[in-house]
């Protein structure tokens, strides 16, 4: 007999006999398979996408890491981080802060953190291959692989870009900025766990499903919500067939994101309802508003044609059991959005139940690339030469798109800045009690903490989840953006600043710059000056 249908690597090539050592032997052969196919896919598509340095991101980069990274290098011994003030703070990322502080400590190379990474992207693509090869049956054909990887590489990798909307984001990233795979390894990039979920539950791996998606949830606590939700998704698939087997499902996952919700709950409580209410008020309304507010993600426009290739996704899959389960995750994504733009409830836009989109968009475009390839390889189904002419273009472009990834990644790690050479000497001249005063919103200089390993006063990327905390990171934030404003008694500002916080340094753009008895100059470039506070 042959291996059975919901076999999450189904071949037709090999034959599963009665013999228990056949049986055995034909098992091995379709989990090499599987592992062979995962390691072509992390090989070829993290060397296409490529990922930024750690540690010296482009001056225009997201910076997600130089948040991420802090208290695990802090931890860890990277220069004097253990003394900056943020890095103190409540860490809100236990298990993500202990894979960086083990890896620093242990295995000594940044190189470690750029193989987590590719590995998570092997993951990505071979988890929605998965899903799609569910309804598609790709797997059939070397042309449809071939040719889909073609399209998919190439919508992670070729910028095409139609006003604000780039194809080589919009169809992957959420709708509010919000997104699985981004420039670095960061706890987000976690979520390619609920993908894997949702492949294993369409094989009705229900039990090894919740347990992915708690992987997620356990380093990226803002993906409890998206567990839940999918969670439901299962149980209400198996609940009219086995009710006792829906009811485990859900204790199971319960159980599984227990730990790290009982973490948050427990080390993150209202210190006062009124506090609780200023902070929360802080983190939605100031610092990441274009994640939690609709009113400001929807502006750009890009929202509306994701929802759109979201909804074209679900109409391809009408007919099978994807839809059933990517159905409740899209409805509690657009209706809670619609609520939250009637309520603007500081919870809901903390919550961001749209992030629900994270997945939903990335399925829906693979869905639809698969489709393309079913139709296309359908209309060639006699023509055998052009079939094989495809092969070989698949097999050019795929390669093209490769080597231009690997270019490009060259070239990211050769990156040199306009703060690299003032970065470069801070490093160079760090002191063990240095505390530097930075411009806290500048986008060029929130590296400046992970690749001089010195501690700086604030910046506003970096922000705490503790409440208290929080409100203490806003009124050091104000009062760092006033010594930089270019009005009022700056050197008496500062000098207040210092004698509060025990500064030492002050870096400042040349056109902003201080003139005040007690700062001497260090260092001057083009761009920057850093002052000495005597």
């Amino acid at each position: 007999m042959r291996l059975q249908k919901n076999s999450l690597f189904p071949s037709k090539s090999l034959k599963v006999y009665n013999f228990p050592k056949m049986k055995i032997i034909s098992i091995f052969l379709e989990q090499k398979l599987l592992l062979i196919r995962f390691l072509l896919f992390a090989t070829v598509f993290s060397l296409a996408y490529t990922q930024e340095p750690i540690y010296n991101s482009p001056e225009n980069a997201d910076g997600n890491q130089n948040t991420k990274f802090l208290s695990g290098l802090a931890k860890a011994g990277l220069g004097f981080l253990d003394r900056d003030w943020t890095a103190n703070t409540i860490d809100p990322l236990p298990p993500f802060t202990f894979l960086v502080e083990f890896t620093y400590k242990y295995i000594h190379h940044e190189y470690a953190f750029y193989l987590y990474y590719g590995l998570i992207m092997g993951l990505y693509v071979s988890s929605l291959f998965g899903i799609v090869n569910y309804v598609y049956r790709l797997e059939n054909s070397l042309t449809k692989i071939l040719l889909y990887l073609v399209f998919f590489i190439s919508i992670h990798t070729v910028n095409l870009e139609f006003g604000t909307f780039d194809t080589a984001w919009h169809l992957h990233s959420g709708v509010a900025g919000q997104y699985i795979l981004g420039p670095v390894l960061q706890p987000c990039t976690f979520g390619v766990f609920i993908l894997l979920s949702i492949w294993l539950a369409l094989y009705k791996r229900y039990y090894w499903a919740v347990l992915a998606s708690a992987i997620a949830a356990t380093f990226h606590p803002a993906y409890i919500f998206s567990v839940a939700v999918f969670t439901l998704s299962y149980v209400l698939l198996v609940f009219l067939q086995n009710p006792k087997k829906a009811i485990a499902i859900g204790f199971l996952s319960l159980l599984l994101v227990l730990p790290i919700f009982s973490y948050m709950y427990f080390t993150f409580p209202a210190t006062t309802p009124a506090i609780k209410e200023e902070a929360m008020d802080i983190i939605v309304n100031f610092r990441i508003s274009h994640h939690s507010v609709p009113e400001v993600w929807l502006a750009t426009g890009t929202a509306h044609l994701q929802s759109l290739v979201t909804i074209t996704g679900l109409y391809l899959i009408r007919n099978t059991s994807l839809l059933r389960i990517l159905l409740i995750p899209f409805i509690t994504a657009f209706y809670l959005t619609i609520l939250q733009i009637t309520l603007d409830n500081d919870l809901i836009g903390f919550i961001a139940p749209w992030r629900l989109s994270v997945f939903l968009v990335p399925i829906s475009t693979a869905i639809i690339i698969a489709g393309l390839v079913s139709f296309i390889t359908k209309l060639l189904r006699k023509q055998s030469a052009i079939k094989r002419g495809l092969i070989g273009i698949s097999l050019v472009i795929i390669s093209a798109l490769t080597v231009q990834g690997i270019d490009r990644q060259i070239a990211l790690f050769q990156y040199k800045g306009e703060s690299t050479a003032m970065l470069n000497f801070v490093k160079a001249n760090k002191q063990p009690k240095d505390t530097y005063l930075v411009p806290p919103n500048s986008q060029q200089l929130q590296k400046f903490r992970l690749y001089t390993g010195v501690p700086i006063f604030i910046n506003k990327k970096s922000h705490p989840y503790k409440d208290t905390e929080v409100i203490e990171w806003y009124d050091r934030v104000m009062l760092a953006s006033q010594v930089y404003e270019k009005k009022g008694d700056r050197c008496q500002l500062l000098q207040q600043l210092d004698t509060d916080y025990d500064l030492t340094h002050v870096v400042a753009e040349r056109e902003n710059k201080f003139s005040c008895s007690f700062l001497t100059t260090l260092y001057r470039d083009h761009k920057y000056i850093i002052y000495k506070i005597q």
